[in-house]
């Protein structure tokens, strides 16, 4: 059944609103990448000046390059593994941890970062510097939104024999209008034996098209159609969440002894979750057999109180293969809103970091819709002590904690928006790395 309610209406006048902006919000984002990329190229911003003053000739970077990085990346630079850092003994055995680890968090956080950039980027890193082998990058084209595929990557621990299979949505693009639609979006098709799911997050997967509703019974069947036909396209010809399906079934019959791993960031973490999901509705059984864990990362919520309850059964077993990890004052997990007259619920349990990065383990995050006079002004209070924290935190962990020009820029945003400002990737990497050795409900 497909959502037709007041919310449903709501939620496309959001979209529709969002879409008269998303000209101005694309030519914003357009410009900071282009400046914050000619820095860089020109060795720093002091350079480029000077460049400028004596006419000597400026490098102009090239957006298609292994260098051209998104404004994600100038947020948190880093890209080592927190396994290079640590003895070459532990850093090898990483995969065979158990669930919950701080090494495979860190993997699942930093792959979920790298997800944001461009193919050739994100071949280079995991090739040179992760010592890892990229499977594929998929594209699951959304009708609505052609000209803004899903990008999904899929690598492996090694090429040969793995033991770990690693499947990663890529996250909310700041300056795409597009993708904050689908954030805010409140719409939901009820998945029988499941509960009721985000349609957009649907849509983002090529599942379902919301003015086709023909599409949504079609959607199981296009599954099946894609498991007998053997049929797995790669990124120079897009896919469906079908298609990811098919591909991880083959890898898995060729690697046994792997585990797969679903993660993301903000609506990276929403697709993970709405993908493993599917999973379970469709009997997958040779992948959810493998599943190793789901970890996400600032993810909004995905589905009713009847989705939450069946997939917190589903994913929180003896191994407890369910990691909800949520930063402090972050925007994106408290959308859509949890009230009486939205309904949306999250799957527990919740892996809460303070700005000290300190850990709770809850059911909800605290102030779980965001909008309270209380929090609001501990929010605000909040910002001030996280950018005051960004100056001093290399004094005592090392340059790898180092923030950039542009994170403090956002943070200094955050003293007016924190709960924008408490999304950026940064503090998520900081909260894996340095909060408690484990992701355990212990």
């Amino acid at each position: 059944m497909v959502d037709q309610s007041w919310q449903a209406r709501f939620a496309m006048l959001i979209l529709k609103l969002l879409h008269l902006v998303s000209k101005v919000l694309a030519a914003i984002g357009e410009f900071l990448e282009i400046f914050l990329n000619t820095v860089y190229a020109n060795g720093g911003l002091s350079n480029l000046v000077q460049k400028l003053l004596t006419g000597r000739g400026i490098i102009i970077p090239d957006e298609d390059s292994d260098s051209y990085w998104s404004v994600i990346g100038f947020l948190d630079p880093r890209t080592d593994l927190l396994v290079h850092q640590l003895e070459d003994q532990v850093a090898s055995h990483f995969v065979s941890d158990p669930p919950g680890s701080k090494l495979m968090a860190d993997v699942c956080m930093m792959a979920s970062k790298l997800a944001y950039e461009n193919s050739k980027i994100i071949r280079k890193i995991i090739t040179n510097e992760w010592k890892m082998h990229v499977v594929d990058i998929y594209e699951c084209i959304n009708k609505n939104e052609p000209t803004n595929p899903t990008q999904v990557l899929i690598f492996m621990d090694r090429a040969v024999d793995a033991q770990a299979v690693f499947v990663v949505f890529r996250g909310t693009m700041p300056f795409n209008a597009s993708d904050w639609s689908t954030d805010f979006d409140f719409s939901w098709y009820l998945l029988p034996g499941i509960g009721r799911v985000h349609v957009g997050f649907l849509e983002a997967l090529s599942l379902v098209d919301r003015h086709d509703m023909d599409s949504f019974t079609r959607m199981k069947d296009n599954v099946a159609k894609t498991r007998a036909s053997g049929n797995a396209t790669s990124s120079s010809k897009h896919t469906p969440a079908s298609g990811l399906i098919e591909a991880l079934k083959v890898l898995l019959r060729a690697h046994r002894n792997a585990k797969v791993y679903v993660t993301g960031h903000s609506l990276g973490g929403a697709l993970a979750t709405v993908f493993t999901t599917i999973l379970f509705h469709n009997k997958e059984n040779t992948i959810t057999g493998k599943l190793g864990a789901l970890y996400t990362f600032g993810q909004p919520r995905v589905g009713d109180k009847e989705f939450a309850a069946t997939m917190t059964s589903k994913l929180n077993g003896a191994d407890n293969r369910f990691f909800r990890v949520v930063y402090s004052a972050d925007l994106i997990p408290r959308v859509p809103f949890d009230d009486f007259l939205f309904q949306f619920k999250h799957i527990e349990p919740c892996f809460f970091y303070t700005s000290f990065y300190t850990k709770m383990i809850v059911k909800e995050e605290p102030n779980k819709n965001y909008f309270n006079p209380f929090y609001y002004i501990f929010n605000h209070a909040v910002a001030v002590w996280e950018l005051l924290q960004s100056f001093v935190l290399h004094f005592r962990y090392g340059d790898n904690y180092r923030e950039s020009s542009s994170s403090t820029v956002l943070r200094l945003v955050g003293l007016f928006f924190p709960g924008v400002s408490a999304h950026s990737p940064v503090n998520y990497v900081n909260s894996v790395r340095l909060g408690p050795a484990m992701l355990d409900t212990k």
